[in-house]
């Protein structure tokens, strides 16, 4: 095994190596989630009539500007309305008008309905209770967006907003990155699936629930290759198998134990090992590879190891084979709670919990026996990174932390 490299190094081996997709043409009900690979252009203006920002009456300014005498209704509009149906409103006249209605010709202000009041006895007019000056309550043709306009550009991710700015632009279909068909495959002869007990010396598989999940959660198409055994036959045949896929992820045999075959297996099938450790905490025994377009993410079989190489290294190469203009989730600024120590040499990346409060981010260190605490994981929402060279941090300290994608919902 060579020496453990920096994880701003790894980080960037690991987004060197990693293809974009190809781009696809997708309906718009399928584009949620994904990272947009076209402009989107506004096919006219928006709202492209004057419109009415409130219920109330299209008048004429000065009218109200000398008395408040009363109004003679001549039309009521609805919103939906053709302008070019519509009466023009002259002065001593109003339009009742609802949200969203266009502008009558002649009109140049809505007075809200609050400030009116009815005629005793005549229901055709309306007396104003305030002036209003021109231009209220009114949204001018284009005023918020131009015929032509770039909306939104390629590499930007596509949720729920950005679903509504295509459809009022009259898409229903878009170009897209494509999404990553990855594999999972755990190993070790110790490990039994979820749905068996576990006999003498014997543990549940965890990790490939884990990975998948995580993987699902990134956009992936995932599918479970199983429990591989520590011989180099039986790990061959499924690693073959995974390698048809954008990406493997692995977990277990990759240290340097005489049962740990991952790596030589590997090279043995022609991937090329970019590296086999860096200098994170936990997690240094892991490598990464390529064989063709293939990827390969060899995890740690701990648990907390195998959760924290995803988030750090595979989710962003996930996002980037997908056409993320950003692969690499940026860290926060946060400050520590409570005081935490390490063992200097790598970077350490410790389950943290981050709440936004009074202005900053609050961040709480998950207490953990280690990286084989598999529940230190479920009470994290991030991950609180101590630099290399950091021994110890007090509370109160400043801390860079990675928040993680479901952060808010947990």
């Amino acid at each position: 095994m060579s020496e453990p490299i920096a994880v701003e190094r790894a980080l960037s081996i690991v987004l060197e190596a990693t293809p974009v997709l190809p781009f696809e043409s997708i309906d718009t009900d399928q584009a949620l989630g994904r990272w947009l690979q076209e402009e989107i252009k506004a096919d006219r203006d928006h709202p492209d009539f004057d419109k009415s920002l409130m219920d109330g009456y299209a008048v004429v300014a000065a009218d109200l500007e000398r008395d408040l005498r009363p109004l003679r209704v001549v039309q009521e509009i609805p919103a939906g309305t053709d302008p070019a149906g519509l009466r023009a409103v002259r002065p001593g006249g109003a339009s009742r008008i609802m949200t969203g209605a266009p502008i009558p010709p002649g009109a140049d202000a809505v007075l809200i309905v609050e400030e009116t009041e009815g005629v005793e006895g005549d229901p055709e007019s309306v007396r104003p209770k305030s002036a209003v000056r021109a231009g209220a309550n009114i949204a001018r043709r284009g005023a918020d967006v131009r015929s032509g306009e770039v909306l939104l550009r390629a590499g930007e991710f596509i949720g729920a907003a950005e679903m509504g700015v295509i459809a009022a632009c009259g898409r229903t279909r878009v170009r897209a990155g494509g999404r990553p068909r990855l594999a999972v495959l755990a190993t070790g002869d110790e490990l039994v699936e979820p749905e068996n007990a576990p006999g003498p010396g014997q543990i549940r598989n965890s990790n490939g629930p884990v990975l998948r999940a995580l993987a699902l959660r990134a956009g992936a198409v995932t599918r479970y290759l199983g429990i591989a055994p520590d011989d180099e036959r039986g790990l061959r045949l499924l690693i073959e198998d995974g390698l048809g896929d954008d990406v493997l992820v692995l977990s277990g045999g990759v240290s340097m134990g005489t049962r740990d075959l991952v790596g030589q297996t590997l090279r043995s099938l022609g991937v090329e090992i970019l590296f086999d450790r860096v200098a994170i905490r936990p997690g240094k025994p892991f490598t990464f590879g390529r064989r063709g377009s293939a990827l390969v993410f060899g995890c740690p079989g701990n648990p907390v190891s195998a959760y924290v190489i995803f988030q750090v290294f595979a989710r962003a190469a996930l996002r980037r084979m997908m056409g993320s203009a950003h692969p690499a989730p940026v860290p926060v600024r946060g400050v520590l709670k409570t005081p935490v120590r390490q063992r200097p040499g790598r970077a350490g990346y410790l389950q943290a919990r981050a709440a936004w409060a009074g202005g900053a981010y609050e961040v709480e260190v998950i207490p953990s026996s280690g990286s084989a605490d598999f529940v230190s994981s479920a009470r994290g929402n991030s991950l609180a990174i101590l630099p290399p060279d950091v021994t110890s941090l007090p509370a109160g300290a400043s801390i860079e932390t990675l928040l993680l994608d479901d952060q808010p919902d947990r």
